[in-house]
């Protein structure tokens, strides 16, 4: 073992001394930050005004030559990831990021800056999130560019110049801060528990205040917008749907199954799936992995198939020649598997929460239920019934194409 892995193990006394320095450095820009906030009379942490603030006024104008992104450590290939990386292929720009451990696109121009010192690396050890913060928030954005596009994690703190325009993604705020965040810490050791808390507490008031220096924010889709309205007292500037590569999805013949697709983790609700359609006249396969495959595995019965992970190329071929998509997913952001099972010509049987009931047309491209098992099995019933036109379904996926996606990020960069 190395010594530097040696001392991040066990610290000595001027790492411990160079950690609380470290926090106290935060904590002082938490307070500034507060009290800028507060004497800001454009918009109020605490205040009980309910009206939805509107972008800031920019002198900064397009249109846009050079901008540039500035992204969270790029560590897997997420929905995130996907879209940052087709901003960047659409607006032609660099994507700035702290590390990569993993390739998006071998197209981008990726930048790394991470250049942690001491004190920051001990801090990730106790709080990955406060040091990524430190970290982009000490970021130099280069001046060169005339439009900053940040997205994902802490990015909202990244200080960009007056002189550029600056733009947000947001793809959801951090849940663990908001609506995930009460009860959180409530099994970990009362020793830990107050300063886990506390921590939490100043996270949350600093995010809201890095909201003040946006000029627009930009959301994938209305339910992200209704959250930054709750959060943040902002509205966005556009949405912007995730794109989709409509046209590499083809109709096919009808071969008797139900499909669903997704991570088998508790958010998807696959084990509702399974239980209700267990030992019944419908067949259905379940393509996707994750931490609940054995579970299901146990309590699937004969009409129902666990895949597992499927390539490209297998996902279009069962889209293609499904009954219909079935979508359970709790409160879903966006969800791009019922635009792909649309763009194959395949109505959806999905759940009227989140963004699917958005997506959903019901009649014309899928049913909706509220969600429970009765209602999801009157769902299929009726699925199984109607008359459904493919080229009418595929039609409703055109508002989600690559092309709509690229052509709505180059004008929102170069009209006022």
């Amino acid at each position: 073992m190395s010594p530097c892995a040696y001392q991040l193990k066990k610290p000595h006394g001027l790492m411990y001394f160079q950690y609380f320095r470290g926090v106290q450095v935060t904590l002082s820009r938490l307070v500034r930050a507060i009290t800028t906030f507060e004497t800001n009379n454009s918009y109020y942490l605490f205040s009980n005004n309910t009206e939805m603030g509107p972008s800031r006024v920019s002198t900064v104008t397009p249109p846009f030559e050079d901008p540039c992104i500035i992204f969270k450590p790029l560590t897997t290939r997420g929905g995130a990831e996907r879209y940052m990386a087709s901003v960047a292929a659409a607006l032609d720009a660099p994507l700035y990021t702290p590390y990569q451990t993993v390739s998006i696109d071998e197209h981008i121009d990726v930048i790394e800056f991470r250049d942690r010192d001491l004190s920051i690396r001990l801090i990730d050890h106790i709080s990955t999130a406060t040091a990524n913060l430190l970290e982009l928030e000490n970021f130099e954005v280069p001046e060169k560019h005339d439009a900053v596009i940040t997205s994902g994690g802490a990015t909202k703190a990244v200080i960009h110049h007056p002189d550029q325009r600056r733009y947000h993604v947001l793809q959801m705020p951090p849940r663990w801060l908001y609506d995930l965040g009460p009860g959180k810490y409530a099994k970990t050791p009362p020793l830990f528990r107050g300063v886990k808390r506390m921590l939490q507490s100043y996270l949350r008031v600093h995010d809201r205040t890095t909201t003040m220096q946006i000029d627009d924010f930009v959301v994938p889709s209305e339910v992200i917008g209704r959250r930054l309205g709750t959060y943040y007292n902002r509205e966005p500037s556009a949405v912007i749907y995730p794109p989709v590569d409509i046209d590499s999805y083809h109709h096919g013949s009808q071969e008797e199954f139900l499909l669903a697709i997704g991570r088998l983790s508790p958010e998807k609700r696959m084990d509702e799936l399974v239980r209700t359609l267990n030992d019944t006249k419908y067949q259905i396969k379940i393509a996707g992995d994750g931490p609940e495959r054995q579970e299901l595995e146990r309590i699937a019965s004969d009409n129902v198939e666990l895949l597992g992970y499927v390539t490209e190329e297998e996902k279009r071929d069962l889209l293609a020649h499904c009954d219909a998509l079935v979508f359970n997913s709790d409160r879903e952001a966006f969800g791009i598997v019922p635009i792909e099972a649309m763009a194959s010509g395949k109505p959806v049987v999905g759940v009227n929460e989140g963004f699917t009931r958005f997506q959903i047309e019901p009649g014309r491209n899928g049913v909706v239920y509220e969600r429970g098992s009765e209602n999801f099995v009157s769902a299929v019933e009726k699925m199984y019934t109607t008359d459904w036109e493919p080229d009418e379904i595929q039609q409703t996926a055109q508002k989600y194409s690559a092309a709509r996606f690229e052509e709505d990020w180059r004008l929102l960069l170069s009209e006022e």
